[in-house]
């Protein structure tokens, strides 16, 4: 009787997961005040220091193996240091493994990333270019990108979007809430960008 009871408990919640394919607002997602992220894309607010960022990272390089279309587009948060660095690997053309190298260095190798020296260090360490990376950090243009990155990361914590990180963004309507399941969160993510 009591196999029978929790098999039957077993099937109501199986069906009424199966029911419910599409994301549900409140529970998959709330929706945000507009103006704060403009554009079709899906935007991830992270921090170099946050483990779960680290972790999402590998949902992101799924996300473009199955939909090289999609716009997704990173948002460093933390300090200036962290964005001139996100945007210095970025202009560079230096791929994931550089990004991955940051949080690597942080996270695991607990090397301290918080002035212009410890990036330096951080490119010698990783056989960049050295002169290169440094006169692109502290180019101009990427200081640009690093104060309007940090910027959005303020209006998005004022208009009480931001209360963390990874935070995620879809279209600049969704503010997305992440389960375990990744290939979930894939699937719902791009539902609400194609919708």
């Amino acid at each position: 009787m009591r196999n029978k009871f929790f098999n039957f408990i077993a099937l109501v919640f199986f069906l009424s997961f199966q029911a419910s394919g599409q994301p549900e607002q409140g529970k998959d997602y709330q929706l945000i005040p507009p103006d704060l992220i403009e554009g079709q894309s899906i935007t991830e607010v992270f921090g170099y220091w946050c483990n779960a960022c680290f972790s999402f990272e590998s949902t992101v390089q799924k996300m473009r193996e199955q939909r090289a279309d999609v716009n997704i587009v990173q948002i460093p948060a933390g300090n200036e240091v962290y964005a001139r660095l996100y945007y210095t690997i970025i202009a560079l053309d230096l791929g994931e493994e550089a990004h991955l190298n940051v949080y690597k260095d942080i996270q695991l190798l607990r090397k301290n990333l918080s002035s212009t020296n410890d990036v330096l260090e951080f490119a010698k360490r990783h056989g960049y270019d050295d002169t290169k990376f440094m006169n692109v950090y502290n180019s101009f243009g990427i200081g640009i990108k690093a104060q309007n990155a940090l910027r959005t990361v303020r209006s998005l914590a004022n208009a009480g979007v931001l209360e963390g990180v990874p935070t995620i963004v879809i279209n600049g309507k969704y503010k997305f809430r992440r389960t375990g399941d990744v290939q979930r969160n894939i699937d719902n993510m791009l539902f609400l960008y194609d919708n």
